[in-house]
C-alpha cells in the first residue's frame, strides 16, 4: 500500500499544479473591489466612493455619473463581475436611491463607449423635467433591451418606457391623465424615435415624437378625449402652446392635432 509521501514523490508535479492553482483561486477571490470600481469607471464618466467587497463582487455607497455635462446621483451602486469581465468590461450592475433605480448589464470601453443590455430602471418623471415644456409628475419605468452610447452621442438604442401615474399642471392646478407608454429606438442619426400611446386615463393619445441631436426634434401626432374632460381640467390655455382643435366625433371626443418643433 502506498504511503502519502511515496505519493508526494509519484505524483509531485499533479500536487504543485493543484497548489499553485488554489494560490491563484485564494488570491483571485481577495482582489479588492476598488479593482472591480477601476474597470466600470475608467473612461464612463462613473465615479463611486466607499467601495467595498470584492472584485467579483463589490459595491460603493455612493455612486454618480456624468449626464449632459450635469453629475448625476445614483444612490448606492452594487456590481458583479465574472472572470470574463476583466476582458469583456461587462459587469452586472444594480443602483437604488429612493424611488429611483436600475438593474441590468452594463460593458465600458476605455475610449468612453458604453453598453447597456437587458435593463430595467425606474426614476421620478421631474429628472425628465427640463426636456417637457410644462410641469409633470408621476413614475418613470423603463426596459432597455439595448444601449450603445460614445460619451454623450447615442450610438444604438431599442427599448420601451412607461410613464405611470402622470399628471400635468395646468398652471391652475394638477391634471391627473392616467398612463402611457412609448417604443424607442434610435433613428439613425444620433437621435432619438418614439412611438407615445396611451395605457389608460382619459385621453388618448398617438404621437411620433423625433427627438434629433445635438438638439432639437419635432411631435406629431393626435389627441383626443371627451371636450368637457378638458374644459374641466382647464387645458385650453395648454393645448393651445402645441395643438389645434381638428373634429369632434361621433362619441363626442374632441380631437386635436399635434405638430410641435421642439
Amino acid at each position: 500500500m502506498s504511503t502519502f509521501p511515496d505519493l508526494l514523490k509519484t505524483h509531485k508535479k499533479l500536487w504543485i499544479g493543484l497548489g499553485v492553482l488554489f494560490f491563484l483561486i485564494f488570491v483571485l477571490s481577495n482582489i479588492p473591489a476598488t479593482w472591480g470600481a477601476w474597470v466600470l469607471t475608467r473612461g464612463t464618466g462613473l465615479a463611486m466612493s466607499g467601495v467595498t467587497g470584492s472584485v467579483w463582487n463589490g459595491k460603493a455607497s455612493l455612486a454618480s455619473i456624468q449626464l449632459n455635462g450635469q453629475e448625476q446621483s445614483l444612490g448606492q451602486l452594487g456590481w458583479k463581475l465574472s472572470p470574463l469581465s476583466l476582458i469583456t468590461r461587462c459587469a452586472d450592475v444594480t443602483t437604488k436611491l429612493s424611488i429611483q433605480q436600475f438593474d441590468g448589464e452594463v460593458c465600458a470601453s476605455s475610449n468612453g463607449e458604453v453598453q447597456v443590455h437587458d435593463a430595467n430602471f425606474s426614476i421620478p418623471s421631474s429628472l425628465l423635467q427640463a426636456k417637457i415644456p410644462v410641469p409633470i409628475q408621476g413614475q418613470i419605468s423603463a426596459h432597455v433591451d439595448e444601449l450603445q452610447l460614445r460619451g454623450n452621442t447615442l450610438l444604438k438604442l431599442k427599448g420601451n418606457v412607461s410613464w405611470n401615474n402622470a399628471r400635468v399642471n395646468t398652471g391652475s392646478n394638477w391634471l391627473d391623465i392616467g398612463s402611457f407608454a412609448a417604443e424607442l429606438t434610435d433613428n439613425g442619426s444620433n437621435g432619438i424615435s418614439a412611438k407615445f400611446f396611451n395605457l389608460s386615463g382619459p385621453l388618448d393619445v398617438n404621437l411620433q415624437i423625433e427627438l434629433a441631436a445635438p438638439s432639437g426634434g419635432r411631435v406629431s401626432g393626435e389627441l383626443a378625449a371627451p371636450q368637457t374632460f378638458f374644459d374641466s381640467a382647464n387645458a385650453r390655455d395648454v393645448l393651445s402652446m402645441f395643438a389645434q382643435q381638428d373634429r369632434v366625433d361621433e362619441q363626442g371626443k374632441s380631437h386635436y392635432r399635434v405638430d410641435m418643433n421642439l
